[in-house]
């Protein structure tokens, strides 16, 4: 399985770190501050950009350090893989032109709902993830996380160089 998922995850963990490399801490909070339009944009970028989940989950990690919403997040992690490009073609083969804007409509309706539920229960808890991740971005690196980061470097070393895969 690692060999499988392990080159869209070394994509993600790397647009991830060009992300938080070149993008300002306060970005989001800064220029997309309005809720409807964060989500909006993330699901303006989830659809087409087709990336899966294993490679968008460091990407999203990393906007969420940038300011953006958990809510806004969790849009691009749900419209991203759920509109790959395959998937798409099946539904259109299959069901049609009308059947496909359905179900690309609904992706977006959830993702949007579900977003939007999401910034609503971190307000109603009175969790304010900014801090959190204050914590999170202090330089520093734990032994831990040094290991953890070897460990996982290895493990795909050897599943790429062993070449095993889904089709094997």
């Amino acid at each position: 399985m690692l060999a499988d998922i392990g080159k869209w995850l070394l994509l993600g963990i790397a647009v991830a770190g060009v992300i938080a490399y070149f993008v300002p801490a306060d970005f989001f909070t800064r220029y997309l501050d309005h809720e409807l339009l964060s989500l909006l944009l993330m699901l303006g970028i989830g659809i087409p950009l087709y990336i899966c989940a294993s490679a968008s989950t460091p990407i999203a990690a990393a906007l969420v350090l940038k300011g953006l919403s958990p809510g806004a997040a969790l849009v691009f992690l749900l419209a991203g893989p759920a509109t790959n490009a395959a998937t798409i073609a099946v539904v259109h083969r299959f069901w049609g032109r009308s059947a496909t804007a359905v179900y690309l409509a609904s992706i977006a309706a959830c993702s949007l709902f579900l977003g939007w539920l999401t910034d609503r229960l971190y307000v109603a808890a009175g969790l304010d993830i900014t801090h959190w991740m204050g914590k999170v971005a202090e330089p520093g690196q734990s032994p831990l996380s040094l290991v953890s980061a070897v460990v996982l470097l290895i493990l795909l070393a050897r599943a790429f160089r062993t070449g095993r895969n889904c089709a094997d």
